[in-house]
């Protein structure tokens, strides 16, 4: 609130109030009428239901109806000034049906607590090609892969941050970003970082064609690890048939820098993800294979802490602590996507997923699990989209992260979710 109470004052500062030589303070009609032609507002109201039930668990099944409730002000031209633009977005969680954890703890767990908090708070400056960002705001990069926004979740993740991206050299988009605080889904995932500590990230894209994007990319986390890692990947249009291709690896070591913990974590671990995808006529596919190495002698395997997780590894959410934290015995995991989406009838989807660890846990197997999710989305309107999706996982052995054993319990889970934005 401090923040945004500063902000106000120094665009009121700025011309909108004038003060008389009586005393009295009177609107500036020129000024406002400038100033308000620069507003941009947005609201979004995102109410849904979801049901969670774990196999042979002691807690109950969870039920939560909860609503997204953000309002989303842009302003541009800030104190007369072209290209100084200002972000300001304020998001409420409420929950109408709470019998879910972390609201009470006999129930399963859904990752949408009541919560209120400015998720997005910023001056963006822009000139020619070239934008110079300070403040918090959603950081997506690529497929959210490695960092993302958590848009799933009611409360979205965003980062402070003092950031740079560029366009002004042909073909080349370049970020280069320091991260001083991350804001998660949940006030137990917040984290802040001194200046001179903080978080770099460094990611490089070079557009040849259509049908060829090579990346270059460094993820710098303090107090987690550094991620150095490659990618290519392209689409190409067979004539009515539309092929797609990703190749990515990278590699995680020590962090470094600490600035909330004492030492740094020993790793040493591989990632890489291949891909290919088709689509015709409405119709699509794809097929994608993932590598997360275990963590050997070391102190944890490869990880992506902050991406939007629920993406990857089964919307069931259960290796969600594995790709967070580590698998402690790898991961290689089987994802095929198939589909239909047309306008007038919607999108349908089928993924299949088989999750392997790498290295023999030797008390168990190897297998972990199977997952087979669903999902529909419907554009009702300008306005206003429908949502159905369902995760079933069918455990086997489960995976081993950080020493503990889960995902042992097959899961349940499924939404329905209503959008409007205006």
């Amino acid at each position: 609130m401090k923040k945004f109470t500063m902000a106000a004052g120094a665009i009121l500062a700025a011309g909108l109030l004038t003060f008389s030589s009586d005393g009295q303070v009177k609107l500036n009609k020129a000024y406002a009428d400038s100033f308000l032609k620069g507003v941009e507002g947005h609201i979004q109201f995102r109410p849904r239901y979801e049901y969670v039930d774990v196999d042979n668990s002691p807690k109950d099944a969870a039920s939560a109806l909860t609503v997204r409730t953000a309002a989303t002000v842009k302003l541009k031209s800030l104190f007369g000034t072209k290209g100084l633009n200002g972000l300001i977005e304020a998001v409420n969680v409420g929950a109408l049906i709470d019998k879910y954890a972390p609201q009470k703890p006999n129930y399963e767990l859904v990752a949408d607590p009541p919560i209120t908090r400015f998720s997005q708070f910023a001056l963006t400056y822009t000139t020619g090609k070239t934008t110079f960002i300070g403040g918090r705001v959603y950081v997506t990069i690529d497929d959210h892969r490695f960092i993302g926004n958590v848009l799933w979740r009611q409360m979205f993740q965003s980062f402070g941050v003092l950031a740079i991206s560029s366009q002004a050299i042909k073909n080349f988009n370049i970020l280069i970003a320091g991260i001083y605080e991350r804001k998660g889904i949940t006030d137990a995932l917040n984290a802040d970082w001194r200046l001179n500590k903080m978080p770099l990230v460094f990611d490089i894209n070079y557009s040849a064609s259509k049908s060829l994007r090579l990346k270059a990319f460094a993820y710098m986390i303090t107090d987690v690890h550094d991620t150095f890692g490659l990618k290519a990947s392209g689409k190409v249009d067979l004539g009515g048939l539309k092929l797609s291709y990703l190749g990515e690896y990278a590699k995680q070591n020590d962090p470094y820098t600490t600035d909330n913990i004492a030492s740094a974590p020993d790793i040493d671990a591989n990632y890489y993800r291949l891909a290919l995808g088709t689509g015709s006529g409405g119709f699509f596919g794809n097929i994608i294979y993932t590598h997360f190495d275990g963590k050997g002698d070391k102190d944890k395997g490869f990880s992506t802490p902050l991406a939007t997780l629920h993406k990857f590894e089964g919307w069931a959410d259960v290796l969600i602590p594995g790709a967070a934290s580590g698998f402690d015995y790898g991961l290689n995991e089987w994802s095929i996507y198939l589909g239909y989406n047309k306008p007038d009838i919607g999108k349908l989807m089928l993924v299949y997923l088989i999750f392997k660890s790498d290295d023999d846990p030797g008390t168990i197997s190897k297998d972990i699990g199977k997952e087979i999710d669903l999902l529909y989305t419907k554009k009702l309107s300008k306005h206003l989209s429908f949502l159905a999706k369902a995760a079933f996982y069918k455990a086997d052995d489960g995976y081993y992260t950080g020493g503990s054993l889960k995902g042992t319990n097959d899961v349940t889970k499924y939404w329905l979710q209503l959008n409007y934005t205006y």
